[in-house]
């Protein structure tokens, strides 16, 4: 019984009711909950699928992008992890290029003493015996662009110093440029890269003194992050450089990407 005032009588609806709802054709008790089992795994099918969908590159992006060229020096490019020393070098190990504040690798030996040198000794020859490397050294100056000048491609066994820098014995680093190949060859330092520390460089100078340099270090760099200072900074001792060509040949420029830069420190002289 409602709790209504006397005489209170409900409203009449001014239309007719709605039909009741008459079900028709009904499920069977037992039948129910394999329905909703069927139902509850279409949900979770479909939230898979388009998990799926939002989660994998689509195919045509993946086919249109160019395949890009990676090697060391790529990866250890700006942003990346460079090593805060020169490497070894040496089989199984990677040529990296050393952080750009890196200084020049430890000696590997003892250095000795710089040589004194008169002005018109100069270096004639090098010798690098783990490499097979015999070779005459020509002087090189600097091109009108700034540039250091190389040795003539044509001459594969040859290679040169750069005049403007110490004489290889004399105190501060002396660089001694070569190419690895020309288009009849491997060339005089074909084999550079293969250099490791604790192996021995040996120049031959006109005033019969022969300078043993034993390596330092090694490593491939970018040519647009030549580290200028590493290679021709002031040093302590009687240093020496080695420059080559690595990394990636453009066919469209017919140069290579980067260089071989080996270090080295004198550790003997003798007479030759």
């Amino acid at each position: 019984m409602t709790n209504q005032p006397d005489g209170y009588r409900p409203p009449q609806p001014s239309h007719p009711p709605a039909q009741p709802y008459r079900p028709g054709r009904v499920l069977p008790r037992a039948a129910l909950p394999a329905v909703l089992l069927l139902a509850c795994l279409a949900g979770i099918a479909a939230i898979m699928a388009g998990l799926l969908a939002f989660l994998t590159p689509a195919t045509t992006t993946l086919e249109a992008e160019a395949p890009q060229e990676l090697n060391v020096v790529n990866v250890g490019g700006t942003g990346s992890y460079l090593p805060p020393t020169v490497g070894p070098g040496g089989p199984g190990v990677p040529l990296t290029q050393a952080a750009p504040t890196a200084p020049p690798p430890s000696p590997a030996a003892s250095p000795v003493p710089p040589v004194t040198t008169g002005r018109t000794v100069r270096p004639v020859r090098i010798a690098i015996p783990d490499l097979g490397v015999s070779a005459p050294l020509m002087r090189l100056g600097v091109k009108r662009s700034g540039e250091i000048q190389v040795p003539p491609l044509s001459r594969r066994n040859l290679a040169g110093w750069y005049r403007h820098g110490p004489v290889p014995g004399e105190l501060g680093p002396a660089v001694i440029l070569g190419h690895v190949n020309n288009r009849q060859g491997a060339a005089v330092f074909a084999r550079l890269r293969e250099i490791r520390r604790g192996q021995k460089i040996y120049v031959t100078r006109s005033d019969g003194v022969v300078a043993e340099f034993t390596v330092d270090g090694v490593e491939q760099v970018s040519k647009k992050t030549f580290p200028t200072e590493r290679v021709y900074g002031n040093t302590t001792e009687a240093a020496l450089r080695l420059i080559t060509c690595g990394g990636v040949y453009d066919r469209k420029r017919h140069g290579y990407s980067d260089n071989i830069i080996v270090y080295a420190t004198l550790s003997n002289t003798r007479a030759a």
